[in-house]
């Protein structure tokens, strides 16, 4: 017991608004989240009242003293929710942008800038190239980084949402005197607080005095059932005591007088905040896989570079010429187009997600859902329809399930025309508006009542003269109807085990027969099979109560109880449940066949969650193991891990918002992408742990909307089945994507070794290069995400390699890439020759050339050219350059589209990427014959004839990709290119 109240104390330390504990903010921050991840820990629900009295320094009546309260309340801080420390703006957007890929695009564009001003520095007349480069690059940056800046912002909306569930005033005594418009916020540990019907409560508060006091526990639970509290001995487990209402719970019922045990930060609503506040989510599967892909590049770049610098000392360079080819070699090797691409193919996968009933919040998101190996799924509303019904009625040894049309039989029942009477009067549900209200169980019961008679004038029929609320202790609801004058009808429903024991007959087909040991046997059994399909049973009895026998005078005192409350009629049983979704069977056999884990984490009872697991296939063995939240507090991290691994089948019940919290990160030590649906309060947590969290969008908290990364607009979780589809066949796409924008990086990087290692004026320049990166790549790439999904996709393990792998390399950089790259050279090399410069001619002739005092180098043919009419031929080499990479990429385009089959099999169906590919074209012919932009761009309006050079080439890296992928189909040569080239 001292443990648990120290244990309280010290964590009460952390969250006073002093700091005295010495840390610093961030440091602060992470032994606050540490301490918040651990179960509550008190005994203040368990201890006698005075003792409690007693430790709060507080009284019953007159509440705490003035002076007292502005003490604790100077020391403890207010009773509000406290933001976790954050980053301003201005260092979050600073973060959005230099982060990931765009680290190494940020390095590109300052060495494309350190280049020029090189350039500025050591030459008369510099190039812009350059500085034009540099700066596109930046503005490239800037624009993906802000994309990401706005959906991280996003996050700041948390903590605001759970202070929307925190009401204003309250009704507080102090002094003797009853305040009844107290803030909120004044609130402290030991004041007296009233709670009436429709009042959100004010704090953790332990029940002095009630009277049909019911709350709703669902911002902490899960589960919309309204439950009782009252004075009355604790449990073990807070969450479950029912002597406690907790922050931020709605009072459905009834009257409450309580004392604050605790406020703000160290409610339990204030843990599940803090939690989800503080929580940092580790980078989604598609952020590690572009670091990874970011370290290789880089790598590799840096290692041509030195390779680079080697060769241009061995060669005699200058030293500061040697710098400009280094920088020029690690920026040829940078993919500036692949984060634009992964960008606007993960924003237009979004917007198409949207018609599927799927918001996308986190771009990333949804690819990371197609690597998602476990799936934490709450039950309510999730597998189920939210939507309690009558599925059981018991009468008289028949039992019927409820149907469509229902059973025939049962209505000949003559114990039917009386149940149908009992549950019309025990059911304070109403109906307005054709709207069915109340709480979950009296609303399904009234809307079973509605197919077979008029609940409603049923009541009117037996005017109600007393009644006894539900509550935990008696755990039934009973009710005094008049009949007549002189007759009155009890009618009583609850607990089965409670029911019974008042009973003494029950009502059969025809008549009333005494209740034997053998009858209550069986009726025993029956409660037994129903509770084990996980429904919530309740019996019904009655009772016929003559005034004249008994000496009532009309006045019923339910505290005394001067009527009868035995030898009662026992009128049978209902089952309720919530039933499964009928589409969510298929979707989890769907999900489970693609390699996916589905748990069930729920706050229902252990019976009830194993039933719906059953139902709707998460639990298929009968050794399924079903783990209930005292289990788990019981449970080591180390234990847990090893029952994760133990047992593939498991459902979770009875949970707290902490232990989802657990069971995600276990999950997640075990190496697994952990996809959590929730849509209460109390699923924040674990929403922001896991890789994916997913809310719902019509029964999902505003909180559990804020702090998820995707929402399903119908709450359905066939619609995940969907998301994971389209997250794999993205990351499919995605490959396709930067396997197409890889290939265009060897004709890129090749002319800068011809330009250094042979001397020959330079193939491709800058600008061109920046042409074909941002401007002629960037639809195909972008259209490649509309590709159909390969028809394998749903039926593989999850994550089917990296994102970038050596087999995609090796086609990129060693088949496809050169050929293109010979393309390139071929159209180079035949146009330099047409202007009089043949192939043997340009080796060893780059330093003349580039200098502007030569104004008389002759060609091949003997003519003499000067410094600006060289120019002029070396920018139309390179716009044929440029143009026969074109006219390669758009080859291709085709080529990406699949990985293995062979496209006359697959067919040019995607008409986005069929669009894209005359875009293409049309754009490098734009950027050739516009006047102006060609100069520029140093491109040239090439004859129609230099279009035609790289169609050879074109043709023969089509036809390698076929017989490539056909080898592939049939594994010949000892399955070769399986293993050299299938990425």
């Amino acid at each position: 017991m001292r443990s648990r109240s120290s244990s309280l104390s010290s964590i009460t330390d952390l969250f006073r608004p002093s700091n005295p504990t010495g840390l610093r903010s961030r440091d602060l921050s992470s032994t606050r989240l540490s301490a918040l991840k651990k179960e509550i820990q008190t005994d203040a629900h368990l201890i006698p009242l005075k003792d409690l009295y007693t430790n709060l320094e507080t009284d019953p009546v007159s509440g705490l003293r003035k002076e007292q309260a502005h003490r604790r309340l100077a020391y403890d801080g207010p009773n509000t929710l406290t933001p976790a420390t954050q980053y301003g703006w201005p260092l979050l957007l600073f973060k959005s942008l230099c982060t990931g890929f765009s680290t190494l695009i940020w390095l590109g564009a300052i060495l494309c800038l350190t280049a020029f001003v090189i350039e500025r520095a050591t030459k008369l007349d510099p190039g812009t190239d350059n500085l034009y480069l540099g700066c596109v690059l930046i503005t490239v940056d800037v624009i993906c980084g802000l994309f990401s800046f706005f959906q991280n912002y996003q996050s700041c909306k948390i903590m605001k949402s759970f202070k929307s569930m925190i009401p204003m005033h309250t009704r507080c005594t102090r002094d003797g005197v009853l305040d009844t418009e107290m803030p909120v916020r004044d609130l402290v540990k030991g004041d007296i607080v009233e709670v009436r019907a429709g009042d959100v409560i004010p704090a953790d508060i332990r029940i002095i005095d009630s009277k049909g006091f019911k709350v709703d526990n669902s911002s902490l639970t899960g589960e919309s059932v309204a439950v009782s509290r009252s004075n009355v001995e604790g449990t073990e487990n807070i969450l479950d005591s029912p002597n406690v209402a907790f922050f931020s719970a709605l009072c459905v019922e009834g009257y409450a007088k309580g004392v604050v045990l605790c406020c703000g930060d160290l409610t339990a609503l204030g843990r599940v905040a803090g939690l989800a506040a503080r929580l940092q989510p580790k980078p989604s599967p598609l952020a590690q896989e572009l670091h990874r892909f970011m370290r290789y590049v880089s790598v590799w770049a840096l290692t041509l570079g030195f390779v680079v610098a080697t060769a241009c000392f061995a060669l005699g360079y200058p030293f500061m010429q040697t710098i400009i080819f280094v920088i020029g070699m690690i920026v040829a090797n940078i993919p500036e187009g692949l984060q634009p691409t992964v960008t606007a193919s993960l924003t237009l996968t979004a917007k198409r997600m949207v018609s599927k009933n799927c918001l996308v919040k986190n771009l990333e998101s949804i690819e990371a859902l197609g690597a998602c190996t476990t799936i934490c799924s709450d039950k309510t509303g999730t597998l189920t329809e939210n939507k309690m019904c009558v599925r059981h009625i018991w009468m008289w040894n028949r039992e019927f399930m409820m149907a469509t049309d229902g059973d025939d039989s049962m209505y000949q029942h003559k114990a039917f025309e009386h149940l149908k009477i009992c549950a019309a009067l025990c059911s304070s549900a109403t109906v307005e508006n054709e709207t069915i209200r109340g709480d979950a169980s009296e609303k399904a019961i009234l809307n079973f009542l509605l197919q077979f008679n008029d609940p409603i004038g049923i009541r009117g029929n037996f005017p109600k003269v007393a009644e006894i609320p539900f509550n935990s202790v008696n755990k039934y609801q009973m009710s005094i109807h008049s009949d007549s004058q002189t007759k009155y009808l009890l009618v009583i429903k609850g607990a089965p085990e409670c029911i019974l024991t008042k009973c003494s007959t029950i009502m059969a087909e025809n008549k009333e027969v005494a209740i034997t040991e053998e009858t209550a046997a069986v009726i025993d059994k029956v409660i037994e099979n129903l509770a084990g399909t996980g429904e919530r049973i309740l019996a019904f009895a009655d009772l016929q109560i003559d005034a004249t026998q008994f000496d009532l005078n009309l006045d019923f005192d339910m505290d005394e109880a001067n009527f009868p409350l035995k030898d009662l009629r026992f009128l049978g049983l209902m089952g309720l449940i919530d039933p499964p979704r009928k589409e969510v069977r298929s979707a989890i056999e769907h999900v489970r066949s693609a390699g996916v884990r589905v748990m069930m984490v729920t706050g229902d009872h252990p019976a009830t969650a194993r039933a719906i697991a059953s139902d709707v296939g998460i639990a298929t063995q009968r050794d399924c193991r079903v783990v209930t939240g005292a289990e788990l507090r019981r449970m080591t991290p180390d234990l847990l891990t090893k029952t994760l691994e133990k047992h593939y089948e498991i459902v979770f019940a009875r949970t707290s918002p902490t232990q989802k919290l657990q069971i995600v990160e276990a999950c997640q030590k075990l190496g697994g992408v952990v996809a959590v649906t929730g849509d209460g309060v109390n699923d924040a947590p674990a929403l922001k742990c896991a890789d994916i969290g997913i809310s719902m969008g019509i029964t999902g908290s505003q909180v559990s909307q804020h702090t998820a990364d995707i929402i399903l607009i119908d709450d359905n979780f066939a619609t995940i089945v969907v998301g994971i589809e389209e997250g794999r066949k993205i990351f499919d796409n995605l490959k396709k994507s930067v396997c197409y924008i890889l290939i265009s990086n060897v004709p890129e990087i090749f002319p800068v070794f011809m330009f250094v290692l042979f001397s020959i004026p330079l193939p491709l320049g800058v600008m061109t290069i920046l042409c074909v990166d941002l401007g002629t790549d960037m639809w195909p790439a972008v259209a490649l995400s509309f590709e159909q999904a390969e028809s394998d996709v749903m039926s593989r393990p999850p994550r089917a390699g990296p994102l970038v792998s050596p087999r995609m390399l090796a086609l990129t950089y060693g088949h496809l890439g050169l050929m293109e790259f010979a393309a390139g050279m071929f159209a180079y090399f035949v146009v330099m020759a047409e202007f009089g410069f043949y192939p043997k001619d340009l080796f060893g002739i780059r330093k003349q050339w580039d200098c502007e005092a030569v104004n008389d180098l002759p060609d091949s043919l003997g003519q003499e050219w000067t410094y600006w009419e060289r120019k002029e031929a070396e920018r139309a080499g390179q716009a044929a350059y440029f143009a026969a990479v074109v006219v390669a990429q758009m080859t291709n385009g085709i080529i990406c589209k699949t990985r293995y089959n062979s496209i006359f099999h697959v067919g040019m169906r995607n008409m986005v990427l069929n669009m894209g590919l005359v875009f293409e074209l049309l754009l490098a012919c734009f950027v050739c014959y516009t006047p102006g932009l060609n100069t520029f761009l140093r491109t040239y309006p090439l004859p129609l004839k230099w279009w035609f050079l790289a169609l050879p080439y074109s043709a023969l890296m089509f036809a390698f990709d076929e017989l490539r992928k056909y080898c592939i189909r049939k594994r010949l040569f000892r399955a070769w290119y399986n293993n050299i080239t299938l990425y």
